[in-house]
């Protein structure tokens, strides 16, 4: 796929006559527009031109060039890591596209604007997506009706495609697209709604496309988009996060995005979504301090620690840092610890605290069980990450993934894993006493008279803090009104590109409908008080 490219001259062209306005970091300087109607809710925060068709050049050589295009240093390019001779693609500045540039949260991750993305994929492309999805799943892949058999990339995963991105007014080229999910994918191809989940790789050819060679999105490699599978309100992704990371729990950022696509017939609406940074990307940097070390993102049999077996824990922790080291040697000690004997409680705590951050499960458990998060450990055998924090002299740290589910009751008892006898636990049981021993690290842990008492602890923290009802309940009302002009009317979401069965849902997401948001965080303060005695 060809590109337009430009020499450094042209570049050092643009950082002369040039002119971009930028705020005290250097960062192009974002307008903010009232989100209404479609065409006025873009948000303008790329660069504009200068309309001075004759700027007078002070031939100083100390002038202060732009930041963004300018080179560092003698013998550089537009990029740090570029020579005199490297050739980037037109359009390219050195903050929003090159590598080592730092990730610029405030743009990417506003709580306040919906963002706009167009994507275009070759019509040949997009083919080979749909067939790829018909080869894994089953069932129509797109429109144009039923593919013949596709390939995979990467095991179970679907085929990853080169797309073009524009944002802002600034194009991506040659980005890496797949469709992403486990039962969410796999219900949607299902149900025919071509409103999936999707990750973006911005430099995932860069193999084939050598001018691309470590492309960033504003200090980003990767990014994830939610379809807001089982959830009517379309903004438990990031609510959920939200309120863990307001409880001192990592988690990931998200922000509200209108995600529009071109397949060969011009830009059609694919939906409201949730663009969602990559844990293994800038996250452990920006909320851990130092990203050396090794993150898990557990799946799978060995994913409920209740297993020792080497082999298990290889398949079933998949690394995704570090990910050339053969070791799991971090993750081993952890669950020979937890596993150890407890006739000595004093002992085996010690043992497990050397290794694991109990602490840190204990928190983020007790704020999953107080606002509910039913797709998650103790019920599910994935959905979360432990990292193995350099900080914390490399003991795993806990943390959450995936939370569209958050704040959503399901899975009561009976049938399925989980529960005593194999039944399944109930999700909204505050105490989890119902939640078996093949789930150790809930029933060892919360076993324990001294490990209990902090949990309840947390628990009683999350009511008064982050899950505090005015507040949490004012952040809802507040997204919902946000990005209601993105759901609802002749800008909203359409079939098939829709997992709303009517408009009515989304109307009725937050009270009295279906799952209703505001009802279950209501309810659900009444709930965990009884159960903590309050």
């Amino acid at each position: 796929m060809s590109v337009k490219t430009i020499r450094l001259a042209t570049v050092l062209a643009v950082a002369l006559f040039g002119c971009t306005p930028v705020a005290s970091n250097g960062a192009a300087e974002p307008v903010d527009v009232p989100i209404a109607g479609e065409g006025e809710g873009e948000v303008e925060v790329g660069p504009e031109a200068d309309p001075d068709p004759d700027p007078e050049v002070d031939p100083d050589p100390e002038v202060d060039p732009d930041p963004e295009v300018d080179p560092k240093g003698e013998g550089e390019g537009l990029c740090a890591a570029d020579d005199l001779n490297t050739s980037r693609p037109s359009g390219w500045t050195r903050a929003s596209h090159c590598k080592g540039e730092p990730p610029d949260y405030a743009r990417l991750f506003p709580d306040d604007r919906v963002h706009r993305i167009d994507l275009s994929i070759a019509p040949s492309d997009y083919q080979a997506m749909k067939d790829d999805l018909d080869a894994l799943y089953g069932g129509s892949g797109g429109p144009g009706g039923p593919g013949g058999p596709g390939g995979m990339d990467g095991g179970d995963d679907p085929i990853y495609v080169p797309v073009q991105l524009g944002f802002d007014d600034l194009e991506w080229t040659d980005v890496g697209m797949r469709f992403k999910g486990n039962s969410s994918l796999r219900s949607a191809v299902s149900r025919g709604v071509l409103k999936l989940s999707f990750r973006l790789n911005f430099d995932k050819f860069e193999d084939d496309e050598p001018l691309i060679d470590n492309q960033r999105f504003w200090g980003f490699k990767k990014m994830t988009f939610s379809n807001g599978f089982s959830d009517p309100s379309l903004i438990r992704d990031k609510l959920g996060a939200d309120i863990f990371r307001d409880s001192g729990v990592p988690a990931a950022r998200g922000a509200f995005a209108r995600i529009y696509v071109d397949v060969g017939d011009g830009p059609v609406y694919w939906g409201l979504y949730t663009m969602i940074e990559d844990p293994s990307d800038e996250m452990l940097e920006a909320q851990f301090g130092d990203d050396s070390g090794n993150l898990y993102k557990p799946e799978g049999q060995g994913a409920t620690w209740d297993s020792l077996a080497a082999d298990v824990v290889m398949q079933s922790f998949e690394k995704k840092t570090n990910e050339d080291e053969s070791d799991w040697a971090d993750v081993g000690e952890a669950l020979d610890a937890l596993h150890a004997g407890r006739n000595n409680a004093a002992a085996w705590r010690a043992g497990l605290e050397a290794v694991f951050d109990v602490q840190a499960f204990l928190h983020a458990l007790a704020v999953n069980q107080v606002m509910v998060n039913w797709d998650s450990y103790g019920y599910m055998n994935h959905n979360y990450y432990v990292y193995a924090d350099p900080n914390s002299d490399g003991r795993l740290v806990w943390f959450p993934w995936d939370l569209n589910e958050s704040m959503l009751v399901k899975g009561s008892p009976g049938g399925g894993r989980g529960g005593p006898g194999g039944a399944r636990a109930d999700s909204s049981n505050v105490l989890m006493d119902d939640v078996g021993d093949d789930w150790p690290l809930v029933r060892f842990l919360l076993d324990d008279d001294t490990y209990f008492a902090d949990y309840i602890a947390y628990a009683e923290d999350a009511l008064v803090g982050c899950f505090a009802e005015d507040a949490v309940v004012a952040k809802a009302r507040a997204y919902h009104d946000l990005i209601a002009p993105y759901v609802l009317g002749a800008n909203g979401e359409q079939a098939p590109y829709s997992n709303l069965a009517n408009q009515t849902e989304f109307e009725q997401s937050l009270e009295g409908g279906r799952s209703a948001l505001v009802d279950h965080i209501r309810g659900r303060h009444e709930t965990v008080r009884r159960a903590l005695g309050d």
